[in-house]
Order: structure tokens, then C-alpha cells, then sequence
């Protein structure tokens, strides 16, 4: 998910962190117990709890983790949440989960929440491409989101690059489906145009300007939306187009699909450019970076079996009614496209800490350690209370009977984070949201610690 600056942002729609107007119902004050104690209906924790599989360690060898990959290598493509963005217990599973997909069912792609160039770079390296880096260094220097600068994702790279080297007929990429980069995808997919056919890409450059200078190339997405006017933006979006369709005419593919990522940066953030009007966003509108990530997803994928590392907001496979009605998540389109070839894994917790920015720090600020425990109503809760221990639910397992149909069918208040967490918990941290067929694998994990940064 984005740093983002602006008061209403894509984490307060979702999670509805300061949004009254969308989601008026958070000011109702939560159902409260007896300190520290758990409220859930025993029935349907009974039954979580009957078929809950222990995850003993975070080890590669772990017979739960090695249980919940073969759950997983039936889909085409895993979507592999995470309960906060800055937690490193969820972060080690997915890795884990990555390598046993390789190793043992054929995962030979992984599709990450960040941008191409950045993302580029990593696979560069796992792909054995000379250099004189360690894993840890080549993570700090990629142009990616700061949550993904982790000890994990450092870890990942260095064994797929093992992985890689030793198995050269069975190779692993890395490629990245976000699109906030529009600035450089812009200018490499207009270089690629001029060289075969310069004076288009000299027409075309001329609306594309305001992206192309070289604060804007080294400015982060929002920021360099805010150095261009509405107009401008709109300017360089028809260019972006005329970009794709002129590379697409050259057959340079790879090229065109850079001047779409182009695109979709300055469409997903239409109204948050310098004389932006962030009220007159849509529920529509916060759904389409969502929606292209997706896209991308599917096209580079393929047929080959991959994951998506994302942030559970983004993996849920549907759209999700209650108060998240009107949000479209990449896993909903994923599902509509594969059926039952996605799986969504979501993963929660009983109590964590986890590193975040505080609403209206700046977005370059050090994140600090936040700490939540399961409140009641909520997912974290009712799986915390099914399982002392580190996890896994299989939701197709379940019984079908009236009291599941009705656990799925009722809103459950959903407890996740991203970048940004209120510094003490709120009312409306919360999502209420009916579970309905969302998540096919649930984790819960008995403590989440700070994800451990570079």
C-alpha cells in the first residue's frame, strides 16, 4: 500500500481510519468485555479450532508450512496477504511458503505490490546477474517501497538467486504489478519509441514533459503528482496512450505494457495532483489501482503458477459487502478471471507490533512500533480464540451448515494495517465486513513482532 500525505487517502477509504462520511457507522462505539477477554461465538471457534493445523516453527521444514504450500499449489495463483505491512512473523511466512512452492510445486513466479523498475532490479539479482552486492544491499538500493526493505525479503532474494543458479531449467522471477512510477515508466517506454521512430516520440514528448524532468523522474509518485496540474495530468494520460498504441503498432510489447503502467499511475491518482479535488473521489476510484494491479497480475502470469505478495486488503478474492461495499480488490478480480484457480490466504493475530507512520507524519519520516491485541468482533479474535498457536484455517474444510452459512454472511470487524496505524487503537481502525468467500486459508500467528529493516 502507498505512503500516502493526504488526509483522505486509499488507507482511510479501506480500512475507514478517518472517514466519517463514507463510513459513518464506525462512530458506534465496539461491544467491550472484562479486560483482555475475548468474545466470540464458541461454536463456530469450536469448529475452526477442530481443524486448525499447528505451524510449530517458522522453519522451511515445519510439517504445517510444508501442509499450507500443497493447500496452495492447487491455484493457479496464491494471493499471499499480510496482517500489517510493517510485522515480520507474516512477512517470514510467505517467504517460507514461496520456497517450498518452488522446491516443490512448480512456482516459478512471484508477483510483488511495488513497481516494474524496482522491482526489475531485484530479479536482476536473483536471476545471477554479476555483482558484487549481498542480497541486503541490493534490497536497500532498489527503488521500492520502504515496507518491503526488510531482513525477509533480503533472505528471499538471496536463496532464489541460490535457487536460480543451481536450476537454471527451472528459473524463479520477480516482477512487479504496481504502477506508481508513472514518471519513469513514461520516459523508458518513450525512449523505447525513439528508437524506431523518433519523430512520434518527439510529438508525443511534448504533452509528457511535466513527468520527464529529473525532479519528477527522482520524486516519489504522490509527490510528482503534485508538482503537475489537472490539466497536465490529463495531458499526459492521453499521451500515455498514444504511447502504448504506437509501441504496441512497432510490436515492441514490452514496451507498450511500460507506457500503460504509465498510464494507470496518472489514472489510479486522478484527483491528487497539485489543484486535485480529493472529495470528489469514488469508491470506483479507490478500486482502480487496485484493479490494474490485478491486470497486471494476469498478464504477465500467464499461464505460469505464481503468487502475489500483497497486503491482505489487496489478496481478499471478492468484493467484500458491510462497510467495505463498493471496493474492488485486485483478488476479486483475480477470482473472477481464475475461478477456483486463485486462493486468498489472509493472515491475523493475537497481539502484534508492528512499525508504522502516524496519521499526518511526513511519508519520509521513520516509522514507529505500534502494538495492537485482538478486540472483540473481530477475525484476529475469533481465530486467536480457536488457536493458542501459530495456525492455518482451510475454510473449504468447514462443515455446510446454517451456522457457517451464517458466520459467513454476518459482518466481522476486520483489524489490518498499513503503512499508516493510529499511534492507540480506534473504533474505527476496524472494517466490518461479512466473511463470505474472501479468504480460503486464514493464518493466525500468537504474536507479530516489528518487521526487521534494512
Amino acid at each position: 500500500m502507498p505512503n500516502r500525505t493526504a488526509p483522505l487517502s486509499r488507507r482511510n477509504f479501506l480500512l475507514a481510519t478517518a472517514s466519517a462520511g463514507w463510513l459513518a457507522a464506525c462512530a458506534t462505539p465496539m461491544a467491550t468485555g472484562p479486560a483482555g477477554e475475548v468474545q466470540q461465538a464458541p461454536g463456530m471457534a469450536g469448529l475452526l479450532a477442530a481443524q486448525a493445523v499447528p505451524i510449530r516453527q517458522l522453519v522451511p521444514d515445519d510439517p504445517g508450512i510444508v501442509a499450507l504450500a500443497h493447500r496452495l499449489a492447487v491455484s493457479q495463483m496464491a494471493g499471499l496477504g499480510e496482517a500489517t505491512h510493517g510485522s515480520h512473523q507474516d512477512a517470514l511466512l510467505k517467504s517460507l511458503l514461496i520456497q517450498d512452492l518452488v522446491e516443490n510445486h512448480d512456482l516459478r513466479l512471484i508477483l510483488i505490490e511495488a513497481n516494474r523498475t524496482g522491482t526489475d532490479q531485484l530479479n536482476t539479482y536473483a536471476a545471477g546477474g554479476p555483482t558484487g552486492l549481498l542480497a541486503a544491499e541490493a534490497v536497500r538500493q532498489a527503488p521500492i517501497l520502504r515496507v518491503l526493505k526488510t531482513e525477509v525479503m533480503a533472505d528471499l532474494l538471496a536463496w532464489l538467486r541460490g535457487w536460480n543458479a543451481v536450476n537454471s531449467d527451472r528459473p524463479v522471477r520477480l516482477v512487479g504489478v504496481d504502477c506508481q512510477a508513472s514518471s519513469q515508466d513514461a520516459a523508458d517506454a518513450l525512449a523505447a519509441l525513439a528508437t524506431v521512430d523518433s519523430g512520434a516520440a518527439d510529438a508525443i514528448s511534448v504533452a509528457l514533459a511535466p513527468l520527464l524532468t529529473a525532479e519528477a523522474k527522482a520524486a516519489r509518485h504522490d509527490l510528482m503528482l503534485k508538482q503537475v496540474t489537472s490539466a497536465q495530468r490529463r495531458d499526459a494520460e492521453a499521451a500515455c496512450r498514444m504511447l502504448e498504441s504506437e509501441l504496441a503498432r512497432a510490436g515492441l510489447g514490452n514496451a507498450a505494457f511500460t507506457a500503460r503502467r504509465a498510464w494507470q499511475g496518472l489514472n489510479a491518482f486522478e484527483h491528487e495532483t497539485l489543484d486535485g479535488e480529493l472529495s470528489r473521489a469514488t469508491p470506483e476510484y479507490w478500486s482502480r489501482r487496485d484493479v490494474f494491479m490485478a491486470e497486471n497480475a494476469l498478464a504477465i502470469a500467464g499461464s505460469d503458477k505464481s503468487v502475489l505478495w500483497g497486503h491482505n486488503i489487496h489478496v481478499e478474492g471478492g468484493r467484500p459487502r458491510g462497510q467495505g461495499a463498493g471496493y474492488v480488490p485486485s483478488g476479486a478480480i483475480l477470482r473472477d478471471r481464475l475461478g477456483a484457480g486463485y486462493l486468498a490466504l489472509v493472515q491475523e493475530f493475537a497481539e502484534a507490533a508492528f512499525l508504522a507512520l502516524p496519521p499526518g507524519s511526513d511519508a519520509d519520516a521513520a516509522p514507529v512500533t505500534l502494538t495492537r491485541k485482538a478486540r472483540p468482533d473481530t477475525l484476529n479474535a475469533l481465530l486467536a480464540s480457536a488457536s493458542a498457536q501459530t495456525a492455518w484455517f482451510n475454510l473449504a474444510t468447514l462443515p455446510q451448515t446454517a451456522e457457517v452459512a451464517d458466520w459467513r454472511s454476518t459482518p466481522i470487524g476486520l483489524d489490518w494495517y498499513g503503512a499508516r496505524a493510529n499511534p492507540v487503537p480506534q473504533v474505527s481502525d476496524i472494517e466490518n465486513v461479512p466473511p463470505d468467500t474472501l479468504f480460503d486459508v486464514m493464518v493466525i500467528h500468537p504474536k507479530l513482532t516489528p518487521a526487521r529493516m534494512l
